[in-house]
């Protein structure tokens, strides 16, 4: 399915340190380590020329191995818990000149390991037939409506757990609480960004003013960031994977 003519080089982003969950990236998910889901969909949607992962992490590096996808010493400067994924992305496609070999970059996050085959695939059709000329991300609708957030007020906590709280948004009180009538948004749910690398390195970021989206839904977009959420997706990836060989990517 690669179109040699328009090329993606694939970044899976996987380094070695997460407080939240610990070595999250090979923590095992069904019997198979977290990573293995996205570097198994980006091999199977044949929409890459070339697979990479970029890590820190040793063992992260002997899984991609393992696979056949190649791997990037990530520099040490940027495995920090404040560096962005975009300034990976950035340095990756600086240091490399991978322009001169690819079109795009697509960047697909191991915390997203229930997106399909289809997903990616669909996204790039998408992409690749409507305007190159602007990113694309996979987006999922918020579960519950954004426009009903409360945020603390003045003597609030912060945490949110006492004290005073306000509305971010009054007037959407004003029409309705039923979270069925409210329009829907969207967000991001790290399943794949994609953007012409000239373009990417113009803006530094998979977000401009127009981005083109493919819609995922909730059941493939669950993202992975704090341990509770490692247990559900645990159970998930049991009812999804059950009779299989342990788990792969989702067709």
């Amino acid at each position: 399915m690669v179109d040699e003519s328009d090329s993606t080089v694939g970044l899976i982003l996987a380094r070695a340190g997460s407080k939240r969950v610990p070595n999250k990236n090979t923590r095992l998910l069904n019997g198979r380590p977290l990573i293995a889901y996205t570097i198994d969909a980006a091999i199977a949607s044949e929409c890459f020329s070339s697979i990479v992962v970029s890590t820190d992490d040793a063992r992260v590096a002997e899984i991609a191995r393992g696979s056949g996808v190649s791997v990037d010493q990530r520099p040490s400067d940027l495995c920090g818990d404040t560096v962005r994924a975009v300034e990976v992305v950035e340095e990756y496609l600086q240091r490399t000149g991978a322009g001169n070999q690819f079109s795009n970059v697509a960047m697909l996050l191991p915390t997203c390991p229930f997106r399909a085959v289809e997903d990616i695939r669909g996204a790039m059709r998408h992409y690749q037939q409507s305007a190159p000329s602007m990113p694309l991300i996979t987006v999922t609708q918020y579960a519950f409506p954004p426009q009903l957030a409360l945020e603390p007020g003045v003597g609030g906590s912060g945490d949110g757990q006492s004290g005073q709280m306000r509305m971010c948004q009054p007037a959407a009180y004003v029409t309705t609480t039923r979270s069925q009538s409210i329009p829907a948004l969207y967000h991001p749910n790290g399943g794949l960004y994609v953007a012409a690398i000239d373009l990417f390195l113009a803006e530094r970021s998979f977000f401009t003013e127009h981005m083109l989206t493919y819609a995922m839904p909730a059941e493939r977009s669950f993202d992975i960031d704090y341990p509770w959420q490692f247990e559900l997706a645990e159970h998930w990836a049991k009812q999804i994977f059950a009779g299989g060989n342990g788990g792969g990517a989702v067709s």
